[in-house]
């Protein structure tokens, strides 16, 4: 994003932050307490989710030929490799045999040796190692080799899907008008700071919720975001299915006294993504978090995947540190503040003792991103 984009976007901000108020839509909206209950609809939301397009993880996780690295999505272990030509190939992380990892983490190899009985494959996926191969002469026949999955690097980030039939993937077409913003940050070439892996006891949708509105920041996060930005202040901006919000941080209002020419927007605002259908992506001058957030096994659960990078030196010591304190802050204020109140949002609404919730007109990130799957599942579910 450019620097006059970047000005135009502080703009909007300051004007909300003087004006005390935020972006907002023409009504609430009243949906049933069952969309985040009900098994049907789950299993629905399940399979479209599995059939989308997923992000997984930045370009810089795969920074040469020979390198590779792994993922879980949705269950499935993934093994991402780029080969000797320089692309990025995605396969099931599941040896022929016995169903075995076949790798584990991260780093750079020519070969992957399953732990069980050492069956070989190298970075294009094929079977190249055949220990007792007389006992095998179909599953070890010539071309034989790993699950291969539809992978793509596009925007700077990696993606999978997990069907091994679905054919290429069309990221492009996918993030539409998203697609060159989101390149123009360069995170996928930031550092890899950790991933971290919160299993919840809330519906995928609730989880996603907690990261569509900052109404809840002077309640809920008192003690830490809403000590840096406003509360019930932020901008809204759709593209397609997918969506932007800007948190103004409390600082923003000094600038109405400077020049434009002195703004440094990136330090005046955080920038927070909606990627349908289930990824967040938060941006600011030190970090580009990713959070993949995956239905689970029924509607009252979920697993989100959290990831962070930074465009600072992680060869030094002190910025290393700095990086993972200011990942661990991020983290634990989801896990220690916005999962444990929508825990209890999800076992009220699992108690049925009252059917309905509530968008209010400031919240429209959660009316687009709801109305979107609806869209898409071909649903109408107002009560």
């Amino acid at each position: 994003m450019d620097r006059h984009e970047l000005i135009d976007i502080t703009r909007r901000a300051l004007k909300i932050s003087m004006d005390k108020t935020t972006d907002m839509v023409p009504a609430e909206r009243i949906l049933p307490a069952s969309i985040y209950t009900g098994q049907e609809l789950f299993e629905r939301e399940r399979e479209y989710v599995r059939r989308a397009p997923q992000l997984v993880g930045y370009r810089s996780e795969l920074p040469a030929p020979g390198s590779y690295t792994t993922k879980t999505v949705m269950d499935v272990p993934v093994l991402l490799t780029r080969d000797d030509d320089g692309a990025v190939r995605a396969f099931q992380n599941i040896c022929l045999h016995r169903q075995a990892k076949i790798a584990e983490g991260c780093g750079v190899a020519e070969t992957f040796t399953c732990p069980y009985h050492a069956w070989s494959y190298d970075n294009c996926g094929t079977l190249i190692g055949k220990p007792g191969r007389d006992g095998f002469p179909v599953t070890m026949a010539p071309g034989a080799g790993l699950t291969e999955l539809p992978a793509a690097e596009h925007a700077g980030f990696l993606w999978v899907g997990l069907d091994p039939a679905g054919g290429p993937l069309d990221i492009e077409g996918h993030l539409g008008a998203l697609g060159p913003e989101l390149a123009s940050w360069g995170i996928g070439d930031w550092a890899p700071v950790g991933e971290k892996v919160l299993d919840a006891e809330l519906n995928w949708k609730l989880a996603l919720d907690t990261f569509g509105e900052n109404y809840h920041f002077a309640s809920v996060h008192k003690n830490t975001f809403a000590l840096l930005t406003r509360s019930n202040c932020a901008l809204f901006d759709s593209y397609g299915p997918h969506h932007r919000l800007i948190f103004p941080m409390l600082s923003i209002t000094e600038l109405a006294n400077q020049p434009e020419s002195e703004w440094e927007p990136m330090h005046n605002f955080v920038v927070i993504y909606s990627i349908f259908p289930n990824i967040v992506m938060s941006v600011t001058f030190a970090n580009g978090e990713i959070f993949r957030i995956y239905p689970g096994d029924r509607p009252g659960h979920s697993i989100t995947n959290h990831h962070n990078a930074t465009p600072m030196d992680m060869s030094d010591e002190a910025i290393r540190k700095g990086a993972d304190d200011i990942f661990e802050y991020a983290h634990a204020s989801v896990r220690d503040e916005d999962y444990p109140m929508a825990t209890h949002v999800q076992a009220n609404m699992e108690s049925g003792a009252r059917e309905k919730v509530v968008f209010g007109r400031n919240e429209p990130g959660l009316h687009h991103r709801h109305a979107s799957l609806e869209q898409v599942l071909g649903v109408s579910l107002d009560a």
